[in-house]
């Protein structure tokens, strides 16, 4: 080969096709998914790897996002998340007779329960001497996964024995809608209203779940048309296809939603050719070109995921948009360009072009090429196969503080310390001990799920400054002001904003609430803070608030049972039979655990000695 015909070294190439994710967008749906679904939380659907986008990618921008859950159907989709270090809250749903549940416990993977593997998961976890974490699925009407309401009592009595003996909790009951796509389905309020029945049974054979969970994409949206959102949304939300941007409802788009998609599928022209009148194109020659013109090759087939049934499906080059002729092949397709002579042109560029089947913005729409392929658009992104590379791509087009803040927010804390506090009382402690050390100006950023106690260390946090009593949940109003009280314990201390983000998915939507007018005057509190509004200031406290999860085994002989492979069923049929079998007794306040972790030039040199030594919850200082 001569020096002349060589490449060049350095020239660096796309991939001959790709299906490149706009990690951007997964953030922006995610924001605004959980904007609408407020206060409920919102749990990001990954499975499939989440929906042929790329599990571990969208897992991390969706947590990035807010997301407070990832859903997966299998455990071995849940083991792949945790292999990537990612640590945030997964349930799996989807079992198999070979399914490992003990790598699924070790793994801190919630379990949703449907059937026979209620017995199977508690007793790894006893042999283990681990509480799985439950959700107990009920079927109310989709007829696939999910207990009968039948066996919905038998299944409860069961479940209580085992909380008992400490080898399972049942920290959520879930069900699935069946044509939430349709909120006109009169099957949406029968769904709901049996669900509302199986949960009430549940709490009434003394079962205490902190998570129910009925809604997906479509039901989200449908919530907001809704008297009482709250039927719908529940505690949780599961949201698969919105993350993607893609819209569930046949009337409307994702634009309407204000949803991004972001997959576009895209490739180059790998040839172009003159034909005559009468040339018949692909397999079976059902398309023949009515007049002389060129023919465009597009290098993407039925093996990269393109339904072979998608004849006149879009694809769009140099701007404009030509439909798919032909047969749709293994490893290609034919575009016709609708003018002769295009191919002996060399100077127009058509070889080596770029072709995008679907994409955001002005590319084609997913939906052209599900309504092509008669199927729907879930199942147009989730079979583009491994053979077309990921691209992952950050486009920005989600809402981003300035630079400063950008690298505020990626700094390492200062200091952090945490606490173990017992009781509300002793969180309320901690917060009014943290006052003293609070001044006009500062920002508190509050993280934790729904009943974490952010707002009880807010009232904490406000006795400690000395304002008025009468601090709730801004939920609903957004933002409460809490003005010093002059007689109180700090006169002419500062006044207390107490803001709940959870419902702000942009930086419009923070202005609109005037922080910057009144944050140099007083101390802010944000719950659901973190990621929007680090930019008003260069300096925070971030204060992250767990609850424990699991408890002390009330039966020690089931727990026995249980690990040396008892059948459970027998266990509770014992139990049943024993009139004075003990209640175990219900449980005080919850341990929490309390991270204080602070940022910025402001609290550099600002040691809380005095908090290390609270008698009320044991403190670790240190960088975490």
């Amino acid at each position: 080969m001569t020096s002349e015909s060589q490449p060049p070294l350095n020239r660096v190439r796309r991939p001959e096709r790709s299906a490149v994710i706009d990690l951007a967008a997964i953030r922006h749906n995610v924001r605004h998914l959980k904007s609408l679904a407020a206060p409920a939380q919102l749990m990001a659907v990954v499975k499939a790897d989440a929906y042929g986008h790329g599990a571990v990618p969208v897992a991390r921008a969706a947590v990035e996002a807010g997301a407070d859950f990832l859903g997966v159907a299998h455990v071995s989709e849940g083991l792949e998340l945790r292999q990537a270090g990612i640590t945030a809250p997964v349930v799996a749903w989807l079992h198999t007779v070979t399914t490992d549940f003990a790598a699924a416990i070790h793994q801190d993977i919630q379990l949703g329960v449907s059937g026979w593997e209620l017995e199977e998961i508690a007793q790894a976890a006893a042999g283990m001497g681990r509480t799985a974490a439950l959700h107990l699925k009920v079927d109310t009407g989709l007829g696939r996964n999910g207990y009968t309401m039948a066996d919905w009592p038998a299944v409860l009595r069961t479940a209580v024995v085992a909380v008992e003996a400490g080898a399972i909790d049942v920290v959520g009951i879930m069900t699935h809608l069946g044509a939430a796509d349709d909120p006109a389905a009169p099957e949406n309020d029968q769904q709901l209203s049996t669900f509302r029945q199986a949960v009430s049974m549940a709490r009434e054979a003394g079962l205490n779940p902190r998570l129910l969970h009925a809604a997906n994409t479509p039901g989200t949206f449908d919530a907001q048309e809704m008297d009482d959102p709250a039927a719908m949304l529940c505690d949780l939300v599961r949201v698969g296809i919105g993350v993607y941007g893609i819209s569930p409802f046949v009337d409307r788009s994702a634009h309407d939603l204000g949803l991004i998609p972001a997959m576009t599928l895209r490739t180059t022209v790998s040839n172009v050719k003159d034909v005559p009148a009468g040339q018949g194109v692909s397999y079976g020659f059902n398309y023949r070109t009515e007049r002389p013109t060129t023919l465009a090759l597009i290098p993407l087939g039925y093996a990269d995921g393109v339904p072979r049934i998608g004849t006149g499906g879009p694809v769009q080059i140099q701007g404009v948009t030509y439909a798919e002729v032909g047969r749709v092949a293994m490893d290609q397709m034919v575009v016709d360009l609708g003018a002769p002579g295009l191919a002996a042109n060399s100077q127009n560029g058509l070889v080596g072009a770029e072709a995008v089947l679907f994409g955001a913005d002005e590319n084609p729409s997913v939906r052209l090429w599900s309504q092509a392929a008669q199927t729907i658009d879930y199942e147009i992104v989730t079979r583009i196969s491994p053979r077309v590379p990921r691209e992952y791509v950050d486009t920005g087009r989600d809402h981003a503080p300035d630079a400063d803040a950008d690298a505020d927010a990626a700094r390492e804390p200062v200091w952090s310390l945490t606490f173990h506090p017992e009781s509300a009382v002793a969180t309320q402690r901690v917060a009014q001990h943290l006052a003293a050390h609070l001044k006009p100006g500062d920002l508190v950023i509050l993280s934790g799920e729904l009943g974490a106690g952010k707002t009880t260390f807010t009232q904490g946090l406000g006795a400690g400054l000395g304002v008025r009593e009468g601090i709730i949940s801004p939920t609903f109003v957004l933002a409460r002001q809490h003005p010093n009280d002059p007689a109180g314990s700090n006169p002419g201390g500062p006044m207390l904003v107490h803001v709940d983000a959870y419902r702000l998915a942009t930086l419009a939507e923070v202005d609109d609430i005037d922080l910057e007018q009144t944050l140099p005057s007083s101390v802010t509190v944000v719950e659901w803070g973190h990621g929007k509004v680090e930019h008003l200031t260069d300096s925070r406290l971030e204060i992250t608030i767990d609850r424990a999860v699991g408890g002390k085994a009330q039966h020690a002989g089931v727990l026995d049972a249980m690990a040396a492979g008892a059948n459970l069923a027998s266990v509770v049929a014992e139990l049943q039979a024993e009139p004075d079998a003990e209640e175990s007794d219900a449980d005080g306040d919850e341990p929490r655990r309390m991270i204080i972790r602070a940022f910025g030039p402001r609290w550099a040199n600002a040691p809380l000695t005095d908090l290390t030594d609270l008698s009320c919850g044991r403190a670790e200082p240190g960088v975490q």
